[in-house]
């Protein structure tokens, strides 16, 4: 299970050794949370074991506009500037993640943007994947009891 979650979130882009290593790291963190990290409760210790293990997958912003540079960062070509309204101020978060989904739907390889709560903090936490692994990312997620959902849900 840990495995295919690691192939998932990263994409594809590690290689065997890489992917076991991380699955590891995760099922030694989650097989024994209280040891692991005594401070936080076993929900939050899922989520943060993920997400400090597959760390480089994951872009977190507190503005959604800061955001959209790093998930823009993230493609050989770059995303269209962020759109803001026409009185100039910022989209609200549901609108920028429709308009996000229609240009990832639109590129060779269509990704999608998971939205990834962690319950620590107030920031955007996001992943960037396969549309054709989200279905099974979000059923992994789930088993695994992690609160993951399509960014265009938020």
């Amino acid at each position: 299970m840990y495995t295919e979650i690691v192939r998932l979130l990263s994409g594809g882009s590690l290689g065997d050794e890489a992917v076991r290593e991380k699955a590891a790291e995760l099922d030694a963190a989650v097989t024994d949370p209280e040891e692991w990290l005594l401070d936080y409760e076993p929900d939050e210790i899922r989520h943060l074991v993920v997400e400090m293990t597959l760390g480089e997958f994951f872009l977190i912003g507190d503005k959604i506009d800061e955001l959209h540079e790093l998930i823009s960062d993230e493609f050989a070509e770059s995303l269209p500037p962020f759109p803001y309204r026409e009185d100039k101020e910022k989209v609200l978060v549901k609108d920028y993640f429709a308009w996000l989904d229609a240009e990832l739907l639109a590129r060779p390889t269509a990704w999608e943007v998971l939205s990834w709560h962690n319950g620590l903090d107030d920031n955007l936490h996001v992943v960037i994947v396969r549309r054709s692994d989200t279905d099974r990312l979000l059923a992994l997620a789930g088993t695994m009891g992690l609160r993951v959902e399509r960014a265009t849900a938020i």
